[in-house]
């Protein structure tokens, strides 16, 4: 009989995701960090007081320098949360660092994950200060995003835009490993940090711009300057001007999105629990 996997809910999920960002919060209240939730888990504090109701991850982002004190310092509080970084993992696929549960594991449809449930910790590094500048420094971020996403590809959809490139392309990045690409976006976003961080004043999450493109781009006060929200049971720090944070980010952010566009990152299940058919 064919086997599937006893997939967890969202609120499962969830509340794995939250026992992952008290410890993580903890230390780094502990230690002087200065970190802010972003993306969708400040629009969760915001919206929400907590999680968005459908979303499955969580993000955190740290000052480069703290960033790299915390990638090489960071011991969980609980022996099942594993930091997974370049530095530690082998063949890590981002180039940036995660805090993953070990009892669970993410099946991805469309791409390999190697982690279980977990909450994302980024970098938050200077970038040029000019429009010209910045688009220039998107583009060589996405196309190594791109080539780094191709190769992890376990299928691809008719409906993604030129899906037909597709094969192309992933013949071309497995010339490399997922980890020698990932590794090329770390580099990246170091050197540019280090080349702009006494020339501007402009800051962003760099290493994930394949994704976001320059929305997350804001005058280092915004990620400076935090202010507190409620997030679930926790007082967790999000980006000053939230509200001018958010609209740049999503738009009319107030508004619940259609159901159709509620999408979760990955299905997650206990390593060693099954079902049969």
């Amino acid at each position: 009989m064919a086997q599937q996997q006893n997939y967890l809910t969202v609120p499962a999920v969830q509340k794995i995701m939250l026992a992952i960002l008290k410890d993580v919060v903890t230390y780094f209240d502990t230690h002087d960090y200065h970190y802010v939730l972003t993306g969708g888990s400040a629009l969760g504090a915001v919206r929400h007081q907590g999680f968005i109701p459908w979303d499955d991850d969580a993000d955190v982002a740290l000052p480069r320098h703290e960033y790299e004190r915390f990638i090489r310092e960071y011991k969980p509080n609980h022996s099942q949360y594993k930091l997974l970084t370049p530095l530690n993992t082998t063949n890590w696929l981002y180039g940036y660092a995660r805090v993953s549960d070990t009892y669970t594991q993410a099946d991805g449809k469309w791409a390999t994950v190697n982690n279980g449930v977990y909450v994302d910790v980024f970098p938050i590094d200077a970038v040029p200060p000019t429009k010209f500048g910045q688009k220039k420094a998107y583009y060589h971020m996405k196309y190594l995003d791109v080539m780094r996403n191709s190769t992890r590809r376990l299928a691809i959809s008719h409906r993604e835009p030129a899906w037909w490139l597709k094969p192309v392309l992933i013949k071309y990045a497995k010339r490399h490993t997922t980890a020698w690409w990932a590794n090329k976006m770390d580099r990246l976003a170091q050197k540019t940090n280090q080349r702009y961080q006494n020339k501007s004043d402009i800051y962003s999450l760099y290493i994930v711009q394949g994704l976001n493109k320059t929305k997350e781009n804001f005058h280092l006060a915004v990620y400076q300057q935090r202010q507190q929200a409620k997030f679930e049971n926790l007082n967790i720090y999000i980006p000053a001007a939230s509200q001018h944070y958010l609209t740049q980010m999503y738009g009319d952010w107030h508004a619940l999105p259609s159901k159709s566009k509620r999408k979760t990152h990955a299905r997650f299940y206990y390593k060693g629990v099954e079902v049969h058919d």
